[in-house]
């Protein structure tokens, strides 16, 4: 039996144009509803960002930020995991060692540096609700959570790879094909939905996830049964029991509305 189910955002949920087919999920959230089914949106993107994504609802729902680092019930944030001290200076240290841009996500607002250019902050709008440039990224007066490197899609996997022969003691996973989040080593939206299982009383086998990058491979590996889209990453395929289609065919809406039904 289905409780939970769990969805990312950007190419799972979300088609190229950021948006969703909203009528047919509206129908679909009556019948979980009805049915006590809990939905989860589980990304790596802003809280205050994806809460704008389900205005009728939101309230409603869950949300597993960040990567799993932030847990909230509609507009309550109810659990954090940020940055230690350490990990995050070691995070500013390696940003500063690269040519790469760089967002850092915390509790408050998204950071990127006040040398970006207005076009790159404009396009980040896409993913994070609340923006603050800042002269460096050491000393931020927030909850940090994860900093995120916007990579070339032909550098990322052997960035990715250097990253995590370099610093072991770092978690470092693809958010996306062109980017890099670092984060508190082990942290993934498993975790997220581990805290879930756990306040809810939801067992993962009764959970059903959505993905398609690196980051959400943790996730497809915890539930009960996890589902790739046809545009997903080798490792998020390799981590899902069934391939489906693609987001900009709705296609996580169309597979929850065969298994409602």
């Amino acid at each position: 039996m289905i409780k939970l189910i769990a969805t990312d955002m950007d190419g799972t949920w979300l088609t190229d144009a950021k948006t969703y087919d909203v009528d047919l999920f509206l129908r679909e959230f009556k019948i979980m509803q009805e049915r006590n089914i809990k939905f989860v949106v589980s990304s790596g993107n802003q809280y205050e960002n994806l809460v704008t994504r389900f205005p009728e609802v939101a309230d409603q729902i869950y949300f597993v930020a960040e990567n799993g680092a932030l847990v909230a019930k509609g507009k309550q944030v109810i659990h954090t995991d940020s940055l230690s001290d350490n990990d995050l200076a070691t995070i500013v240290q390696i940003t500063r060692q690269y040519d790469e841009k760089a967002v850092a996500s915390g509790l408050l607002s998204a950071y990127v540096l006040d040398s970006d250019s207005p076009e790159y902050i404009e396009e980040l709008r896409k993913y994070y609700y609340k923006i603050t440039p800042v002269v460096d990224f050491a000393n931020l007066n927030d909850q940090i959570f994860k900093v995120t490197f916007d990579v070339a899609e032909a550098k990322m996997p052997q960035m990715l790879a250097e990253l995590k022969q370099n610093y072991p003691n770092l978690g470092f996973v693809s958010g996306s094909a062109g980017s890099i989040d670092m984060s508190t080593k082990g942290m993934n939206k498993a975790v997220g939905l581990q805290y879930l299982s756990k306040k809810l009383g939801i067992n993962p086998r009764e959970m059903i996830a959505f993905g398609d990058s690196g980051n959400d491979v943790g996730m497809l590996k915890y539930v009960g049964r996890g589902y790739a889209t046809g545009t997903a990453l080798p490792s998020a395929k390799n981590a899902a029991d069934r391939i489906i289609g693609s987001s900009n065919d709705s296609a996580v809406q169309k597979e929850i509305w065969r298994l409602l039904n």
